[in-house]
Formats: C-alpha cells, structure tokens, sequence
C-alpha cells in the first residue's frame, strides 16, 4: 500500500518549474532524491540528489548509466532476482501467469520505470495546468 502524505509532489513540481522551466521533475525512490530533467541535463532538487549528481546536476547521459549502474543488476533474470531478494511470493503460493512474450528482456523492467515516471510528471503538469486557470 502506498499512502501519500505531505507536500512533495506539489513542492518539487514548483521548485522543479523554477529551476528548469518546461522540465520534467522526478523521484529516485530507491534513494529518496528528487530532481528535474530538461533537455540532455539532469538537475538536483534535494540534497539526497546532490550527493547522487552533484550540486550542478548531470547530463541525462550519465545519469542513465548511474542508474544503470547502481540498479541493473536488480533487473529480471538476475542472480539478485533469482535468489528471491527482489521480493514477491515464494515458488507455488500463487497461481501462475504466463509472462508476456519478450517479458524476460532487461530493459523492459527500465521501461517501465520510465513509462510510470514520464506518466507521473504529466500528471503534475497537468495539475498545474489546471490550478493555473481555475
């Protein structure tokens, strides 16, 4: 279950528009950082951020390899997943679902996550948009 509290979304969207006006804000969850991307540049937006890519951001470039780096041997089909620390139900305890058919490829799980973010900004914008004309 996932519960929103609190004024984050609202808050980095505003510092996210300030910062890098037409940007697009987003969240690292894994480690809690918040940041805006606009362009070929990524920049921070909390100090969890800035110890991820430094005070004056990153180039989109680099920080899709850090991410890579620090979370692709996380993927589908891994050793880490293998082993059943990605998390999910032990073997037998669910009834199974036939994967989709190039499900197992790597960069589909990234996709995702850049599917549901991108989906996830839009929505902000589109707040905004609408608290802007009311």
């Amino acid at each position: 279950m996932n519960i929103a509290t609190g004024d984050d979304e609202f808050r980095y969207a505003q510092l996210g528009a300030a910062k890098l006006p037409g940007g697009t804000v987003f969240r690292e969850p894994q480690i809690d950082a918040w940041y805006v991307a606009g362009g070929s540049r990524v920049l921070p937006l909390d100090e969890d951020a800035v110890r991820a890519v430094g005070a004056g951001g990153t180039t989109l470039g680099a920080y899709r390899a850090r991410v890579a780096t620090a979370y692709g041997d996380k993927l589908p089909g891994s050793p880490y997943a293998e082993r059943g620390s990605a998390g999910g139900y032990a073997e037998g305890s669910a009834v199974a679902v036939p994967a989709a058919e190039g499900a197992e490829a790597p960069w589909a799980a990234g996709a995702g996550v850049l599917v549901l973010g991108a989906l996830g900004a839009a929505a902000v914008r589109r707040s905004r948009r609408a608290g802007a004309r009311a």
